[in-house]
């Protein structure tokens, strides 16, 4: 006997309505192109107009987009369509300029030769914190404060150390700023790592690095001095792991450093929350 197997009709409706529909006629959109030029700043004085070759004018030639992303190669970037970035030392720089649409992304870079170093007078902030042809040297302050951290910029609700309450690795660590655009971190063998406990790592790792000091770039409008990262893959710092690469300066005398810097997390992108810490000259 010959057996026969029937769909009920319910389920054959299923079937074709689960179809998928395709509307002819519709395109969608393609990533964007990304393009850019520059140039040295052309500064136009009422004296003797000139060219500023340590500040460079970035200008997007890509129109759509709702995000730009631009890697200025000396650690600073920016989100606008047309910015100016500073390069106090002489190198070539690599700028990468990222456009983000409805169709995807796409990117375009640039080698930015940098013939000069700026040699700025040793005077105010610089001076201060340099200390200009007698170098001066930083540490931890010991009163109570030195180390604070919160989720907001000043804020201590998270920590705040108490007198003389950091251990000895934090205190015979130093750091130095050059005129000439060097910082400098003295370790003296041990760093407390907070990405695995706070315990005392043994760190190799160069001592100096680049820093750019830009004046009022603050949150509030302060003076901020900027790390440049290098290729080494370490995420450096002032005082604490977990703290940079921008640092706020919130005061600054002839003999104590205030400033204020984002939490950093272990891969080197910001966190959330804000240190602050204190300094003594040695």
């Amino acid at each position: 006997m010959r057996l026969h197997h029937f769909l009920p009709l319910a389920v054959v409706m299923a079937f074709i309505g689960c179809q998928p529909t395709v509307e002819e006629g519709i395109e969608l959109p393609g990533a964007p192109s990304a393009s850019f030029e520059w140039d040295y700043l052309y500064v136009d004085t009422a004296a003797v107009p000139y060219v500023d070759s340590n500040r460079v004018v970035f200008t997007s030639l890509t129109g759509d987009g709702f995000l730009h992303f631009w890697d200025f190669g000396n650690g600073i970037t920016s989100n606008e369509t047309i910015d100016t970035t500073f390069y106090p030392q002489a190198g070539d720089y690599e700028v990468t300029y990222s456009v983000y649409s409805a169709g995807g992304s796409g990117s375009a870079t640039a080698t930015i030769p940098v013939a000069n170093t700026v040699e700025l007078p040793c005077e105010g902030t610089l001076a201060l914190l340099t200390g200009c042809d007698n170098q001066k040297t930083w540490i931890f302050s010991g009163e109570a404060g030195a180390i604070s951290v919160g989720p907001t910029p000043g804020s201590t609700e998270w920590y705040s150390s108490p007198v003389a309450g950091l251990v000895p690795e934090q205190y015979d660590d130093s750091y130095q700023f050059t005129t000439e655009g060097v910082y400098r971190y003295l370790n003296n063998g041990g760093t407390i790592n907070p990405f695995e406990g706070y315990v005392v790592n043994e760190l190799v790792v160069p001592d100096t690095l680049n820093y750019i000091l830009n004046e009022g770039a603050g949150i509030n409008g302060e003076d901020q001095f900027r790390l440049i990262p290098d290729d080494t893959g370490f995420c450096w710092f002032m005082g604490v792991w977990d703290a940079g690469p921008t640092f706020d300066i919130l005061e600054l005398t002839e003999d104590r450093l205030v400033v204020m810097a984002p939490l950093q997390n272990g891969d080197c992108t910001n966190g959330d929350g804000y240190f602050t810490l204190i300094f003594a000259a040695q």
